[in-house]
């Protein structure tokens, strides 16, 4: 897979210049904004930043930020590293007796184009793009400023900052001598031999004859190498960029934790359909089951119907065949007459005349007494005399069952 080529915005005497990263070197790219998108480096203008070298003795490493942030408010610079992402230190050698560092500070906003190609991008001081040789004061132009840098003895930059002259005269010679007059004062100057201008074009002739008299140092001409990428992660963001940024992530928070919702949600519905899915599939199943045994349970339906038909005549005492046959047994040869025999599941009603009082009398006994009827309650209203001297009667029973049953229920009652 061929990655994309890292761009690199750098201040140039033009302005900024877009460079690509191919193989390793930095190639010139577009001079215009039409290509500065998703820029990997973006180098802040000596002019936005603010240089401090310091000398730190005895201090401790975990407090060595902090003792440099005092140094820094007493300078003044209190409300510019109010935020972390404004400022960094960068130490400068081994010793850890006398410590130097060097420090920078954002003091002044990115132009508008440049910053809106760099909400992805990594910042750095102009200075960390620039290659520079011990002992040796390096001079470059950014846009109407020419800028300064004074390395350590390593070759780490120490102090990097726009000067106030605009041409390389006496003013400028002067404005130099003062910052490394100031250096020396605070016991930082390194051990410098020449003075450094690089140039896109090598020609001594603009290095007006002034200003070579009033500086102290050899000043040599020199074409200025192609930029390379700081090897060190730079802290220092803008802070419109900060504020991007913050509210990027706060969205993707937001998404985030609406597509953890949604997925939650689709996960319970997905879980409840499985669940409705497999109670359909069982209750299917289960109509199927019972629909395969529709055959067997139509016989076992038929079967009981049979059986409930036969079972008058498998308990002879409420078989109603069996019942008028007992009844006429009872009847005497002559005396008595039925007018009406009806007999149901919960009772039986008898209408008859009897020749004579005594003969509905001597009936109605062996009818109670009868053992093919003891299951049934009778009641005998008060028969009806005849005028011919003949009576008739009615008889009413029902089963015993029932009578103890509602006696039980009004007891409870």
């Amino acid at each position: 897979m061929k990655h994309a080529d890292e761009v690199m915005l750098i201040p140039h005497e033009e302005g900024f210049r877009a460079w690509r990263m191919k193989s390793g070197q930095a190639v010139p790219g577009e001079l215009e904004n039409k290509g500065w998108g998703g820029a990997g480096w973006i180098a802040l203008p000596a002019r936005c930043v603010v240089s401090v070298p310091m000398r730190l003795q005895g201090v401790d490493a975990a407090r060595r930020e902090s003792a440099a942030q005092l140094e820094l408010e007493a300078a003044g610079l209190g409300t510019e590293i109010a935020d972390t992402h404004n400022f960094e230190m960068h130490q400068l050698g081994q010793d850890e007796r006398d410590q130097r560092a060097s420090v920078f500070v954002q003091v002044a906003p990115l132009p508008t184009p440049v910053l809106g190609s760099g909400n992805d991008a990594k910042f750095a001081p102009s200075v960390a793009f620039k290659h520079l040789t011990p002992g040796e004061v390096s001079i470059w132009r950014e846009a109407e400023n020419w800028v300064i840098a004074i390395p350590h003895d390593h070759g780490a930059p120490m102090h990097c900052q726009a000067l106030a002259a605009h041409t390389l005269d006496a003013d400028a010679a002067a404005e130099i001598r003062c910052i490394l007059a100031s250096l020396e004062l605070a016991g930082l100057q390194p051990n410098l031999e020449t003075l450094c201008i690089t140039s896109p074009d090598e020609d001594h002739d603009v290095i007006p004859e002034t200003f070579r008299e009033a500086v102290d140092l050899p000043v040599v001409l020199r074409r200025e190498f192609p930029p390379q990428a700081p090897t060190e992660v730079s802290r220092m963001v803008p802070p419109p960029v900060v504020h991007y940024r913050h509210e990027r992530q706060q969205r993707r928070m937001m998404i985030m934790g609406a597509a953890a919702f949604a997925f939650v949600l689709v996960a319970a519905l997905g879980a409840f359909a499985a669940r409705v899915l497999m109670r359909e599939r069982s209750v299917i199943a289960e109509e199927t089951r019972l629909k395969n045994l529709e055959p067997e349970l139509v016989a076992i339906r038929d079967a009981k119907a049979a059986w409930d038909d036969l079972l008058p005549a498998l308990t002879p005492d409420t078989y109603p065949i069996e019942s008028i046959h007992q009844l006429v047994i009872l009847l005497p040869p002559e005396g008595i007459r039925l007018t009406r025999f009806e007999i149901r599941q919960d009772g039986i009603v008898l209408d008859g005349e009897a020749s004579s009082l005594g003969h509905g009398i001597e009936f109605r006994d062996k009818l109670v007494a009868a053992p093919a009827f003891q299951r049934w309650k009778w009641e005998f209203p008060q028969p009806t005399s005849l005028p011919d001297g003949r009576a008739t009667f009615r008889a009413e029973a029902r089963p015993v069952e029932a009578e103890n049953a509602e006696t039980t229920e009004v007891a409870q009652k």
